[in-house]
Parts: C-alpha cells; sequence; structure tokens
C-alpha cells in the first residue's frame, strides 16, 4: 500500500517543497534524542562547520536534524531499532540520498574484543520484519564494499577494527546464552538493533550503505550492561563515538 506513493505525493504529505532533496543520511543508533545532540552541537564546531543542524517541523519527522553544508543536506536521525529507521530511510531514499550511513554500538561475539574496537560489518542478518519486507528473498543484507572500504580508511589505524558479519536483533532482552553462544559459534562477529534495516532499505532504492560500531561490551566474555565494571569505558565510549560520528559525516560529504 504505502510502498507505491510517490516522492511527490510523500513530499505534499510531509509539507516538503516540490523541489526538496536529501543528499545523505548519518544514522545514529541510540534510544536517546539528547545523546545525538549532544553529539551534533560539539562534533559540529570541532569539524568547522557553524550553520547549526535544524529540527525538522513536520511532526511525522520530529525525530530528524536536518543540516545543509555546502549546498548538501544532510539529514541525522536517532532510532532504537529498525520500525520508525525504515520510514525515515525510506522517505531519504526517495528525496535523493546519495549515501547511508550508520553509526551505533554494538555486543562483541569474539573473544578478545575489548570495549571501544571498532567493528565493520561485512553483512547483517536480520530477523526483523522492516528487512523482510524489503528484501523477501534473503535475510543477510549487505553494506556497498566501496563505501565501507571508505569509511575505514577514515577511521585512522590507532584503534583496532574488527571486520566481519553481524547479528541484527530488535529484542535484546530476549537474548539467551543459548543465543549468544550459537551466534558466536555461527561466526558473528556482534549483535545490535539496526544495521540490516539500514542495508536492506537501501540496497531496495540502490543507494550504497555502510555501518561503523564500536564494542559497547562483550556478551561472550559475560561482560553485559550490567556488570559492574562497565561504566569503566564510559571515556572510551564516548570517544569512539565522536571518532564514528566524525567519519561517517566526512563520508557523506565527499
Amino acid at each position: 500500500m504505502y510502498k507505491s506513493f510517490t516522492k511527490e505525493q510523500y513530499l505534499h504529505h510531509l509539507d516538503l517543497p516540490e523541489d526538496y532533496r536529501v543528499d545523505g543520511v548519518v544514522c545514529y543508533g541510540t534510544l536517546y534524542d539528547e545523546q545525538l545532540i549532544s553529539l551534533l552541537d560539539s562534533c559540529w564546531r570541532e569539524m568547522g562547520y557553524h550553520q547549526e543542524p535544524k529540527k525538522l517541523s513536520n511532526r511525522f519527522l520530529r525525530f530528524i536534524r536536518e543540516a545543509d553544508i555546502d549546498g548538501k543536506r544532510i539529514w541525522f536521525m536517532n532510532s532504537y531499532g529498525g520500525a520508525m529507521l525504515s520510514e525515515y530511510l525510506h522517505w531519504a531514499c526517495l528525496f535523493g540520498s546519495r549515501k547511508n550511513i550508520f553509526v551505533g554500538s554494538c555486543g562483541g561475539l569474539k573473544s578478545g574484543m575489548k570495549t571501544g574496537d571498532f567493528l565493520l560489518p561485512t553483512s547483517s542478518y536480520g530477523q526483523e520484519s522492516s528487512v523482510r519486507t524489503y528484501n523477501r528473498e534473503d535475510p543477510v543484507q549487505y553494506p556497498d564494499e566501496k563505501l565501507r572500504a571508505s569509511v575505514k580508511a577514515r577511521l585512522g589505524s590507532d584503534v583496532k577494527i574488527w571486520e566481519g558479519p553481524i547479528m541484527t536483533c530488535q529484542a535484546m532482552l530476549g537474548e539467551t546464552l543459548d543465543d549468544i553462544q550459537a551466534w558466536s559459534e555461527e561466526g558473528y562477529y556482534g549483535v545490535e538493533m539496526e544495521t540490516s534495516t539500514v542495508f536492506a532499505v537501501s540496497k531496495h532504492f540502490n543507494v550504497p550503505a555502510a555501518a561503523i560500531v564500536h564494542i559497547s561490551d562483550n556478551l561472550i566474555e559475560h561482560l553485559t550492561f550490567m556488570s559492574e565494571d562497565f561504566a569503566d569505558g564510559d571515556t572510551i565510549r564516548e570517544l569512539r563515538r565522536r571518532q564514528q560520528f566524525k567519519a561517517a559525516v566526512e563520508e557523506v560529504l565527499r
């Protein structure tokens, strides 16, 4: 039903100009909208940009921040899971996005992964309906390899970067120890909530997509956000959030 609506119909419904376009998207995986705003505010000035991203007025788009930089319009959005994210990405792709980059965190599934290491997913297994709707043939979703390599180059060499398949599961509290062990044994490097949605929707519209996630905790080593020493990694997690966010912004503007 809704998939048949045109770009022009959605522009009208969302109160956007007929010539409105989106040049790129940075998706930020978090439950906390204020965390995205904080990153935008601090990183924006450090990167030398002066025009502050603005909140879109339409109620359907209220979780999107829009920035116009050097003639390009970038959408920044936070998401926790794939439902709303799939809708925002659908619109962004319809409106012309040329790159979609996801930044977030994951639980590690490999021994030796440290809090603050980066993981660049080479694929994402999606269990959720947002993936099955946009790609009905295969639950495994893939990034654009050229874009993934370009993003990797922007992260530098001062941090450990893992590369491998990731599991997308949107029911974190339902994950069992058996799930974690099975995913690790099957070769998955991490588990999170959004990458497969980003890859699936982007692929449907033939828009290059990639993801940068940092290791927040290591589930296979029984370190979770409820562990007593989890807070010890707060500083490095904040540093990695800023690094991956800046790399994503630089890439969509390239």
